[in-house]
């Protein structure tokens, strides 16, 4: 069974690196995934998929959001209720990822919840254990619902077996964030929550401050427009480029032709 197996494998990486013509079997091939309208297509539907055939999964993503949860929230539950175990790590990054997102995971007994809090921790990967080999997904999207549905995103799929370097260095890479971050506790969260609120209270307020704000229109003066005209006159006549600088009531102004 194992050499049936490897033979589909590499057929699909053949495919997938070497000649598009090759048929192969399409679930081990390397794929972009991306959101379209046309032809319709979501990172959200590839990742339900994953979460659905896998045995284990590994997540880290720097935002994570009460829609992201929202639009993966059946498939949870199923994976709780199957005993599928995962490990997720999001990052407290700008201080983006939702606390009330953190509560939602934090239910779910079968994952291990953890923040990274001191590097700026912005990667995007998902890793899905297979049977004989593991998927990995790794680009663009946090989870949010406009990641995973709407946003114009590029995330790569490929496969490696069990016993290749490419699975072997990624959940290292994983294992070392994820052994280095905080647990996701209640007192946490508390805590975190502080900090959330009112950085998103600073934001508000800064974005009203710049709503409110009014920006004078520019505008030249007649003896500006008349320079222009002539400038431009000037060109046309003799096809040369020239300098003008004129002093305007509060900035000066470089004209280039």
């Amino acid at each position: 069974m194992i050499k049936p197996f490897n033979d589909d494998f590499k057929n699909s990486l053949f495919t997938g690196f070497l000649d598009k013509n090759v048929e192969s079997e399409l679930g081990y091939r390397p794929q972009l995934l991306t959101n379209k309208k046309i032809p319709r297509e979501k990172v959200l539907s590839t990742l339900l998929q994953e979460f659905h055939t896998c045995s284990e999964f590994f997540i880290s993503v720097a935002f994570v959001t009460t829609g992201g949860i929202a639009v993966l929230l059946n498939t949870l539950i199923s994976l709780e209720k199957r005993g599928v175990k995962g490990k997720v790590l999001v990052s407290q990054y700008l201080n983006f990822t939702q606390p009330e997102a953190l509560k939602k995971l934090q239910l779910f007994s079968n994952i291990e919840l953890k923040i990274s809090t001191q590097d700026n921790t912005h990667s995007k990967g998902y890793i899905f254990k297979k049977k004989e080999h593991y998927n990995l997904i790794v680009g663009s999207s946090n989870i949010t619902s406009s990641a995973l549905t709407v946003n114009k995103e590029w995330n790569l799929k490929v496969s490696g077996l069990n016993s290749s370097s490419i699975v072997e260095n990624v959940l290292k890479e994983f294992q070392n964030d994820f052994d280095c971050a905080t647990p996701v506790t209640n007192e946490f969260i508390v805590e975190y929550e502080l900090v959330y609120n009112s950085q998103l209270l600073f934001r508000e307020r800064t974005k009203k401050e710049l709503s409110s704000s009014e920006v004078d229109e520019v505008e030249p003066n007649s003896m500006q427009q008349e320079a222009l005209k002539n400038l431009v006159k000037l060109r046309l006549e003799e096809n040369q480029s020239f300098n003008y600088i004129s002093n305007w009531d509060w900035k000066n102004l470089l004209v280039c032709i």
